[in-house]
């Protein structure tokens, strides 16, 4: 006789043996490492986070330019120039933004032609722009009056040698890699992207590029999660799928955990006769169990191998996906040195009536769309945790309360976006 045998219940889950969501993302979160530290050339640190502070290593700008394509001047020599009777300079050269050897000098009553982002050459206080000029016999003639310092910019004006950049903390965007590289920055110490194994187990899993046999699936787990740990900005490696025996688990978890910041497994944390995860996770190192009071996602493990998190989710795909979102994301998210922890959420009303069971937090699939600059929500379609075409589908997930079992059209609900 086997030893799959039920507990003699008139309902599936006594609520009272729920844990709270927020509970065990608090769990998760104690079981994380400090994030590594990096040092990555500016270049390439878009999206990371700075564990230091950044200061100016040059001024900016680092040498006075010119604003604009003109003539290099003294403007008191121009202080009488007019559209009808223009004062007219000495042509006394040019000079080209890029490496310059000797340049020429500007003196009273000349003027050097100058280039935008070019040095302005010495004696020269201001830049008349070359459309405020033209073509003299004895030389440029200039129909406009100048005041000091125009179109001119002067090295450091807007950033000093050793200026506070940016604080520890910050996340790098592509106009903060400009900054920082414009001020001779070239590299900088941050928080490392976290490299995570994702592992999926189930007899019944199948590789792309196979045929199915009967009782077989296709794995859609384990590239499904690679790719959002991917898009969350982390290094994915994919181990699986593993087969359901606690053996083979053993090996690949050993495997895993040695050279990853987290292992987030797919499927072998339900009540079934195959689920052995947890088995496994407890031979390596401490594994807890439990039912979390949220659908879809209910059954749960975590535990640590040699101070590696192994979070342990459900297999059903939205059941996986959801709880990734709700569970592990945070985690990542913290362990990548951001406090930006969750997706961007506002709120919506709906446009048809949802249910969720008594006890639990549902997370409901939903399409969105604006009605007079206002968010309107309703199902994307089935949701049960198996149903991938409304996952893929949906615009978001509409948070409904613990306490709450309807929410008729018309009422309000948060919605968290599925947007990067």
């Amino acid at each position: 006789m086997t030893n799959f045998v039920g507990h003699g219940r008139t309902t599936v889950t006594d609520p009272h043996e729920l844990t709270p969501v927020d509970d065990w993302v608090a769990e998760i979160v104690r079981a994380l490492a400090p994030p590594r530290r990096t040092t990555v050339p500016t270049a390439e640190a878009a999206g990371l986070v700075l564990v230091r502070p950044v200061d100016a290593a040059e001024p900016l700008p680092p040498f006075t330019n010119s604003a604009m394509d003109g003539w290099a001047v003294v403007a008191d020599d121009l202080e009488d120039a007019s559209g009808d009777d223009p004062v007219v300079l000495t042509d006394g050269g040019a000079v080209h933004a890029g490496p310059v050897g000797s340049r020429p000098t500007v003196t009273p009553g000349t003027a050097v032609a100058v280039m935008t982002g070019a040095p302005v050459p010495p004696g020269a206080d201001a830049v008349v722009p070359v459309e405020l000029t033209s073509s003299h016999a004895e030389g440029v003639a200039f129909h406009a009056s100048p005041s000091p310092r125009e179109n001119v910019r002067a090295a450091g004006e807007e950033l000093a040698r050793g200026t506070r950049l940016l604080p520890a903390r910050h996340r790098l965007t592509a106009r903060d890699v400009g900054l920082l590289l414009s001020t001779g920055v070239d590299e900088v110490v941050v928080a490392a992207r976290p490299r995570v194994s994702v592992v999926t187990t189930g007899n019944e899993l199948v590789p792309a590029g196979r045929d199915l046999e009967p009782g077989q699936i296709r794995d859609s787990n384990g590239p499904m999660l690679a790719a959002v740990v991917t898009e969350l900005g982390c290094v994915a490696t994919f181990a699986g799928p593993v087969r359901d025996t606690v053996e083979d688990l053993v090996r690949v978890l050993r495997e895993q955990a040695s050279d990853a910041d987290m292992v987030v497994l797919s499927g072998g944390v339900s009540a079934g006769a195959a689920d052995h995860v947890a088995t496994a996770i407890g031979r390596l190192g401490e594994v807890r169990r439990t039912k979390l009071a949220m659908q879809p996602g209910m059954p749960q493990a975590l535990g640590r191998i040699d101070g590696t998190p192994i979070v342990a989710l459900p297999g059903n795909p939205v059941s996986t996906f959801v709880s990734f979102e709700v569970l592990v994301r945070p985690a990542l998210r913290i362990l990548q040195g951001r406090t930006d922890l969750l997706r961007p959420r506002t709120t919506a009303t709906l446009d048809e009536a949802v249910t969720s069971p008594a006890g639990k937090r549902s997370y409901l699939r939903v399409r969105l769309r604006q009605v007079d600059g206002a968010w309107h929500a309703r199902p994307a379609g089935g949701q049960g945790s198996h149903m991938l075409g409304a996952l893929s589908r949906a615009d978001a997930l509409a948070e409904i309360p613990v306490d709450v079992t309807r929410l008729d059209p018309g009422r309000q609900v948060v919605v968290q976006l599925l947007v990067s």
